[in-house]
């Protein structure tokens, strides 16, 4: 959604192809080369090298299918054969007598662009295709407790001939100079360097992140990190009470647990912050975002909250901290989808069906007492990282599992060196929200549980965002508005069958639900009006982070639902991304709908 145009969404490399794209354009612009060419072994040239390209086609189309069948050497072999092809191809169209006709007026300019073209796409076959297929993420998986740090730094090396050659391509044809070409070939190029362009920000990361993994995994000293496992039964900004943790330490690549710890290690209930809080957060969420650590992912920034769980270890432990993770069960499941389940020495088994509702809710029945439940969240999380640091499983279903728990906000990730700070900045693992609508109009949902028990389990969350940013006339303030439903799933029949420690009824009946939701509007929005069930509220906007940001108190009895609607309007003459919404992860999936009539999403 834009109201300056839009651009095509991009796909996953693989999956989209776009390896192979160069090498069918190549074919569409070699069969041009006979328009008006004077001279007719140029001609034949052209069309000889047309032939070649054609018949690497197929041989593209059956590498890539190997690839994603996992036949290494059948896709090498029908690489060289491909290779064979494009050679020819580049050798048909880059000779003296070629070039000898490139000074003639218009012509010259048509016969230089396919020499460029066919160049770059034997280049790319060499250096992008056949590179493809020996990359293996199987490099990055631990075994027996451990990365391969030298096989992590040959792929590191193959990775960045890929990225070279694509820099290289680009600037090639960049070079082209395209008024003086005629449209078919034109639009050829056009087509290959759009192809080449979507290429570099999908290989460049990847080059950035295999630099900077080394010494993330500890090739240059030890490195700690502290992980929250976030309880969602009893829900924060960012997800839950971070009541468990636990320190990691990679040394040359090796991964051990440093340390375990719960919520009691730390000191509560202080009577000022631990350090000094941001003005803006502290008039939002109360200053006890610094004073119980249970509550620091209050906010949705999570960087914030990685300042102060490192101020809360630092006090109580003193240990080093170079980086702080963010997980929740749910990210649990999806991860044990790809490693197999888990055996516990209590005896339970968690897998990918169970982990959320074990985790989260039956634990709370099994084991009553808070010490006990300690002891089964510190076994749970000791066999789970033996599981995850063993490297069994698929490699691909746990790279995807980490990528679906990234997208879902349940992975996060604030490291301390700077370098690793400037590889992430702007992606969605940092956990934070956009400092402008350009990427994306983003509207936030953030839920704050103050009911003090675990009944978040059974809240269920549903959005509904919209917008006239692409239909309203010039000069015109769009309005956003958002549409929140919180449902307490529990019905009143059940509830004197739940857990006494997740139906507390300390400051509410047993069964109810108390949250504080709080919604957040695009950058440089201007909150307009805000209802309750449809009956206006009064509720005052907060600047936070950029946006205007209105909380409101909703009470849920069992099998009731409420709904919060903030209307928002932004600037006259602004530019807005696709609209998106952000919200707290939950137990339950949220249902999200998006309506921006007129709008193209990119």
């Amino acid at each position: 959604m834009s109201r300056r145009g839009t651009d095509r969404p991009k796909r996953p490399l693989v999956k989209s192809a776009r390896l192979w794209v160069p090498v069918s354009l190549g074919v569409v612009l070699l069969a041009l080369v006979g328009v008006g060419v004077a001279g007719a072994q140029i001609a034949e040239r052209g069309f000889a090298a047309k032939d070649e390209l054609e018949q690497a086609i197929p041989l593209a189309k059956q590498a890539q299918q190997q690839v994603l069948d996992g036949d290494q050497d059948g896709a090498t072999a029908t690489i060289e054969q491909l290779r064979t092809h494009s050679a020819k191809a580049r050798e048909l169209t880059d000779d003296p007598m070629w070039r000898s006709f490139e000074w003639v007026p218009t012509l010259g300019a048509n016969l230089q662009a396919v020499r460029i073209t066919s160049a770059s796409v034997d280049e790319l076959v060499d250096g992008v295709v056949e590179p493809a297929t020996t990359l293996s993420i199987d490099a990055l998986k631990p075994v027996d407790g451990a990365v391969d740090l030298a096989a992590l730094t040959e792929l590191s090396a193959t990775v960045d001939g890929v990225a070279d050659t694509i820099v290289h391509v680009a600037s090639e044809l960049d070079s082209v100079d395209r008024d003086e070409l005629i449209g078919p070939v034109r639009d050829g190029v056009d087509q290959l360097d759009g192809a080449v362009t979507e290429l570099e920000p999908m290989i460049l990361p990847a080059q950035q992140a295999l630099a900077v993994l080394p010494g993330a995994l500890g090739a240059d000293g030890p490195r700690n990190y502290l992980v929250l496992f976030q309880n969602l039964a009893e829900a924060r900004g960012t997800g839950g009470n971070p009541a468990a943790l636990l320190l990691v330490n990679v040394t040359d690549g090796r991964i051990t647990i440093a340390r375990q710890a719960s919520s009691s290690d730390f000191q509560n209930g202080r009577a000022e912050p631990i350090i000094p809080l941001d003005a803006e957060t502290e008039a939002l969420y109360g200053d006890k975002i610094g004073r119980y650590m249970m509550d620091v992912t209050l906010t949705p920034d999570f960087p914030e909250t990685a300042e102060l769980i490192r101020a809360f270890w630092d006090e109580s432990f003193g240990d080093q901290v170079d980086g702080v993770v963010s997980f929740d069960p749910v990210a649990l499941g999806y991860i044990i989808g790809a490693t197999g389940p888990v055996t516990l020495p209590t005896g339970e088994k968690i897998t990918s069906d169970n982990a959320a509702s074990l985790v989260l809710n039956e634990v709370y029945s099994t084991y009553e007492e808070p010490e006990e439940q300690d002891a089964f969240f510190a076994a749970a999380a000791a066999s789970v990282f033996k599981v995850l640091t063993s490297g069994g499983g698929d490699a691909g279903a746990l790279v995807e599992a980490l990528s679906r728990s990234i997208d879902e906000d349940r992975l996060m990730y604030v490291p301390s060196d700077p370098d690793e700070a400037d590889y992430i900045t702007g992606s969605r693992i940092t956990g934070t929200l956009p400092t402008d609508n350009a990427e994306q109009s983003v509207v936030g949902v953030y839920v704050n549980d103050i009911t003090q028990g675990k009944m978040d389990y059974y809240l269920q969350l549903d959005v509904a965002a919209s917008t006239d940013a692409c239909t309203v006339e010039e000069g015109t303030s769009p309005t956003f508005t958002t549409s929140a439903t919180l449902t307490n799933t529990v019905q009143p029949g059940d509830v004197d069958g739940l857990a006494e420690y997740v139906a507390t009824g300390k400051y509410f009946p047993r069964g109810d639900i108390s949250t504080d939701l709080v919604l957040y509007g695009p950058v440089g929005a201007t909150l307009e009006a805000v209802t309750v069930d449809g009956a206006p509220a009064a509720a005052t906007p907060l600047p936070h982070l950029g946006r205007p940001a209105v909380k409101v108190n909703i009470r849920n009895l069992p099998a009731s639902s409420h709904t919060v609607v903030a209307t928002f309007s932004g600037g006259a003459d602004a530019t807005y991304g696709p609209l998106e919404v952000r919200h707290t992860p939950l137990v339950r999936k949220a249902g999200v709908s998006i309506d921006a009539p007129g709008c193209v999403e990119r």
